[in-house]
């Protein structure tokens, strides 16, 4: 199997764990505040990625090494991405669902591949380029709604907490630069579960940090629903298998085209939303054509 087969597996891998962690995060929602959900899941991550490591290690033992410049690349790319990335976009998700914030996505691999080619000079092949272009033409074809990119939650006023124009923009700059620190990272220091891991403790840090009655942290989660702590578990075992996948797989293609691959959740979010939620978007023309075109997109990438 050749290392270019390998990282497009990894990053079909880091769609699937993605787009998990975006479905349940809508039916955990009702069941458990965010920022208390967030502090579930990250930790989750910790625990997770933790196991991965001692079990690796134990399985087969090796060193680790060290690489400072790495480490700390992690580091921020768990700040703009584990918690600044995730927090915006998955409130955006609570408060608007996420078939209209899963399209935000899509800025995600088209901030990558600028940043990537200013910082990294990591240049995609035209095909390539045209695939790209044809999959956000495709994903923004999918997740247009008149009215759904408003500024604020009312006509005349302008609400940064309820515009989900700030919210997924934000997400996915956050996101990107998050994105590109890990490309750079394990590209030095080939240690994908463990630059996880470092980034999700940074995140978790935050996390409590900023969570609301933080010193009564315990109690809240004693009292808390017991389904909404299973369902954010959930989430935050997608998010890291998802982060994982996404790291391992930079190592062996382009940052932006792993990027680009992990992010097209819509095409999965919305006809899973057709099954498991009702209030989920109808099966529409729109809908199929920009899903072909996104899918005949990726084709192209991958066949460049």
């Amino acid at each position: 199997m050749s290392d270019e087969l390998i990282g497009y597996l990894l990053a079909v891998c880091s769609l699937s764990s993605f787009t998990l962690s975006i479905m349940v995060t809508r039916l955990a929602s009702p069941h458990l505040s965010m920022p208390l959900g967030f502090v579930v899941s990250t930790t989750v991550n910790v625990l997770v990625a933790s196991l991965i490591v001692v079990a690796d290690q134990v399985w087969q033992p090796h060193p680790i090494g060290w690489h400072a410049q790495a480490f700390w690349a992690f580091v921020a790319a768990g700040v703009c991405a584990t918690f600044m990335g995730r927090w915006l976009f998955y409130e955006a998700v609570s408060r608007f669902g996420p078939e209209r914030t899963s399209v935000f996505q899509i800025g995600i691999p088209v901030f990558t591949a600028a940043l990537a080619w200013l910082l990294f000079d990591e240049r995609l092949s035209l095909p390539a380029l045209v695939g790209m272009a044809l999959s956000v033409t495709g994903l923004l074809i999918v997740g247009h709604k008149r009215g759904a990119l408003r500024l604020g939650s009312s006509g005349g006023g302008f609400s940064l907490a309820n515009s989900l124009l700030i919210l997924g923009f934000g997400s996915s700059a956050a996101y990107a630069s998050g994105n590109l620190m890990r490309g750079y990272a394990v590209r030095e220091w080939p240690e994908p579960v463990i630059g996880a891991l470092v980034g999700a403790v940074a995140g978790l840090i935050l996390h409590v940090a900023i969570t609301p009655g933080k010193g009564d942290l315990l109690a809240q989660l004693m009292r808390a629903s017991r389904r909404g702590l299973l369902m954010f578990a959930v989430v935050g075992l997608g998010n890291i298998g998802g982060q994982i996948f996404s790291i391992a797989s930079m190592r062996y293609i382009p940052i932006s085209i792993a990027v680009l691959i992990g992010m097209c959740t819509p095409l999965l979010v919305f006809p899973l939303g057709r099954l498991m939620l009702a209030d989920s978007e109808p099966w529409t023309f729109k809908l199929l054509g920009g899903s072909t075109l996104a899918l005949a997109g990726i084709v192209l990438v991958v066949m460049r």
